[in-house]
């Protein structure tokens, strides 16, 4: 199974939670959830969005199980927590991105090219600093209608802001993976999109709080995760290069404490 799962029993009502998952880069707690309307009543269980996006998933065959994704509802809501506030750094994290949510559509295929994708409109993104005063995230998708999740790729890198869902047509499945360029997938999102109710920007350093509303249909998450620093991808063969570079400096280093040892006999 993804994860631990946590048996609630409720009566259609808001359940306050306090369920730590302390693994990051991905959300540490469910604070609370409303299951709302639409969805399949065996996926209420909150704690399935904690934790990496199921291991299984691909984008031609998304999480499915119920310990995998957890139903939002119209009129329904999740809100999830980050220990470790989430920074509004369009210059300093992966395209510009803050957090991404993965959730539960899909790729369809037509021969072995796709046709289209199976997804679910209508879940709105919203941030807080504090849990009470929420802002919405104006974006041109929700929560579980953008980008498949492909689960071996990177959650922490963001599919590239070029891109479209209709580039994806007529690709075969390498071809699609070669556009996510080693991206888990999922719907980015970025804090600089945030707007009060008025449609007015509102300038936030940072959240720990993301809300996903079921406003005007229905949907599920499989997972949310905090997008990657730009500093934090590693350039390729890196590590080699540090251990080669370090083996050259101690050798040179040690030759020349070699010459000196020689040189004083």
């Amino acid at each position: 199974m993804k994860k631990t799962i946590l048996a609630i029993l409720w009566s259609g009502l808001s359940i306050p939670l306090g369920i730590i998952h302390a693994q990051d880069p991905f959300a540490d707690q469910v604070v609370s959830y409303t299951p709302g309307t639409g969805i399949n009543a065996s996926y209420v269980l909150p704690n399935s969005a904690l934790g990496a996006p199921a291991s299984a998933a691909t984008i031609t065959v998304p999480a499915f199980q119920n310990t995998d994704i957890v139903g939002v509802g119209t009129g329904g809501q999740l809100t999830v927590a980050f220990n470790t506030p989430i920074t509004n750094n369009p210059a300093g994290h992966l395209g510009g991105m803050d957090f991404t949510i993965f959730g539960n559509e899909f790729f369809v295929l037509s021969g072995s090219t796709i046709s289209g994708v199976f997804n679910h409109t209508g879940l709105t993104v919203w941030v807080s600093q504090d849990n009470v005063t929420y802002y919405q995230l104006v974006a041109p998708y929700g929560a579980d209608d953008y980008y498949p999740t492909q689960a071996n790729g990177d959650p922490s890198v963001p599919i590239g802001a070029s891109l479209s869902i209709g580039q994806f047509t007529g690709q075969t499945i390498t071809q699609a993976l070669s556009l996510y360029n080693g991206s888990a997938g999922g719907a980015s999102y970025s804090l600089s999109w945030t707007q009060d109710a008025n449609g007015n920007p509102v300038s936030l350093p940072s959240i720990s709080y993301i809300k996903i509303v079921g406003t005007s249909g229905f949907g599920y998450v499989d997972a949310v995760s905090r997008v990657g620093n730009v500093t934090s991808v590693p350039t390729p063969g890196g590590a080699a290069l540090f251990f080669v570079a370090t083996g050259v400096v101690l050798c040179v280093r040690w030759r020349t404490l070699a010459s000196k040892q020689v040189f004083q006999n």
